[in-house]
């Protein structure tokens, strides 16, 4: 697989872009040097996937979509520009969010200049346009969603981004910001392109699903018109995928251990962005050393947070246990654990844990004296709780584990679902798309339009394959929506899914819960899909460069 995202020199020179902050001018890429043949087009179109895989784009991408959303909790604080877009003081100087525009439209140009430059001829030769039609589409719809508001708050007013679609860009002369409709729509007809263009071939085993192709494109016109809100076209694009009969669910022990695969080896993988053993393993840098340390490799400081491990334990059978990896101490201590309520900022929470001994069945732990843990049976689990103990009043259910380390009073919750390909701690192909999005996906839509057998059908494909109980009907004191929206929660998680699922269905996101974004001046506890923070400043670099572009509020 070596030779995937070969052919460097032709990638150096495709990734100059007058939209990158230094201004540099666009490298003069003549046709009979890079475009004379397939051959070499298909050249170029390897210098924008490459530049979809540095750690400069991917990184960013994922901190947004993940770091943003409630299923992750900061243990301390750090100079990283990551804890702007954990706990939403925003800041126009966010280096990680200059990278991922400029790497957004390097590729977009990039992609430009394929699409320009290349005859269509060959089904191969047209497939190849259509990747890139579909790759400019997935840096638009990045770009839209980070710089522009979610589409159902007036997409036809707010601002997007600017759409740049020419091969050699005029670098004193770029659009302004087009709104966010007319981004939607250029997304739109890129991938309605692509995925015709890409309808007459169909690449090798090895290359199908870390290549775009006519199902990545129909998978991601899913999720496009999922964030329009057009739940009709939503529903028949996910159709067509899961129709396609090209991949198929993970199960058992496949499931629960895919990051652990190659893309190509996994059966679920619509379209991943395949990272090279060795070439690509950016060790404690790569997005995997936030979430864990193993073998010595990661920062291990942002943990799965109290909110989405409730959720999880709801069902202790649920296979999407193992993407945990709570770190227990050595030894056979245990101890309780619980959150309780802080004095300031109102809302925020801390935990507290008390040592516990099992005396005889009975757990016992020391507060004011010898207390007793007590437990019972809530919808077939089984529960604990205490009445006494530290900043409590009343039964407080507790979590009776092993005894676990901290980092500043946080237990670490170490998640494991972007690391360990291949034996490599915090190697990781990224997942564009797999065929559970595709399901859930259905699933919003069918809840949406009022389809309620079709909708639970679909969220029990997901569940039966995590091992836990399906859904008859639609559980009391739950609407069909919240149904879909904890399934997706639960599934999708840490794949840079949560943050948008929140906005785009106009909910608030909430953090009531221990984590370090309660700390600094005025921190976000609970934010509105109406907030002015949901969507970031424009780097302002990019404002210096090009001062036509409007800043954000």
């Amino acid at each position: 697989m070596k030779n995937i995202y070969s052919f460097i020199a032709i990638l150096l020179a495709l990734s100059i872009s007058s939209c990158d902050i230094e201004r540099e001018p666009f490298q003069d890429l003549s046709d009979d040097k890079v475009f004379a043949d397939e051959l070499g087009i298909e050249a170029a179109a390897l210098g924008t996937y490459a530049l979809l895989k540095k750690n400069e784009f991917m990184r960013p991408y994922h901190f947004h979509g993940e770091f943003g959303g409630d299923n992750i909790a900061l243990s301390g604080s750090t100079t990283d520009h990551l804890f702007y877009m954990y706990n939403y003081q925003h800041t126009p100087t966010n280096g990680h969010l200059n990278s991922l525009w400029s790497g957004c439209y390097k590729g977009i140009v990039n992609a430009n200049k394929v699409i320009d430059k290349a005859e269509r001829g060959t089904p191969r030769l047209n497939h190849v346009i259509g990747e890139m039609y579909y790759l400019r589409a997935f840096f638009y719809f990045n770009l839209v969603n980070i710089w522009g508001r979610p589409y159902a708050q007036n997409p036809s007013q707010n601002l997007g981004v600017p759409i740049i679609l020419d091969a050699e860009p005029d670098a004193d002369n770029l659009p302004p910001r087009a709104t966010v409709k007319e981004v939607y729509d250029q997304i739109l007809s890129d991938l309605t392109s692509a995925a015709t263009l890409m309808s007459e071939f169909k690449r090798i085993d090895a290359e199908y699903n870390i290549y775009a192709s006519e199902q990545a494109a129909n998978a991601l016109l899913s999720r496009v018109y999922l964030y329009m809100e057009d739940n009709v076209k939503a529903e028949e694009y996910a159709t067509k995928v899961i129709d396609s009969k090209n991949f198929s669910l993970l199960t058992g022990s496949d499931y629960e251990t895919f990051p652990t695969m190659v893309p190509e080896k996994n059966s679920e993988i619509i379209f991943a962005c395949r990272a090279l053993k060795d070439e690509d393993d950016y060790g404690w840098y790569a997005f995997g050393g936030m979430y864990a340390t193993i073998d010595g490799v990661g920062w291990g400081e942002m943990y799965a947070s109290e909110s989405y491990r409730n959720l999880l334990d709801q069902n202790p059978s649920d296979r999407r246990h193992k993407f945990i990896d709570p770190q227990y101490e050595d030894g056979d201590e245990y101890e309780i654990t619980y959150s309780y309520d802080k004095s300031s900022p109102v809302g925020s929470k801390m935990f507290q844990m008390y040592a516990v001994t099992n005396n005889g069945g009975t757990w016992e732990y020391d507060y004011n004296g010898t207390k007793t843990v007590s437990a019972e049976i809530v919808n077939g689990n089984t529960k604990y709780f205490i009445t006494e103990g530290e900043n409590i009043s009343g039964k407080t259910y507790v979590r009776l584990t092993k005894k676990m380390p901290v980092r500043q009073g946080y237990p670490k919750y170490f998640v494991i679902k972007c690391s360990n390909q291949e034996g490599q701690p915090q190697l990781f192909s990224p997942v564009i798309s797999r065929l559970a999005e595709m399901y859930l996906n259905r699933a919003e839509a069918r809840a949406k339009t009022g389809n309620t057998s079709g909708a639970l059908e679909d969220v029990n494909v997901i569940r039966e394959r995590a091992n836990i109980d399906t859904y008859s009907d639609v559980p009391t004191g739950k609407t069909l929506l919240e149904v879909v929206l904890e399934e997706r929660r639960l599934e999708l998680a840490y794949e840079a899914h949560r943050r948008y699922d929140i906005f785009r269905n106009g909910l608030t996101l909430d953090r009531r819960y221990p984590g370090t974004h309660d700390r600094g001046a005025n921190p976000l506890l609970t934010v509105p899909a109406t907030s002015p923070r949901v969507v970031d400043f424009i780097p302002e670099a990019q404002i210096l460069a090009q001062p036509n572009l409007v800043q954000n509020p």
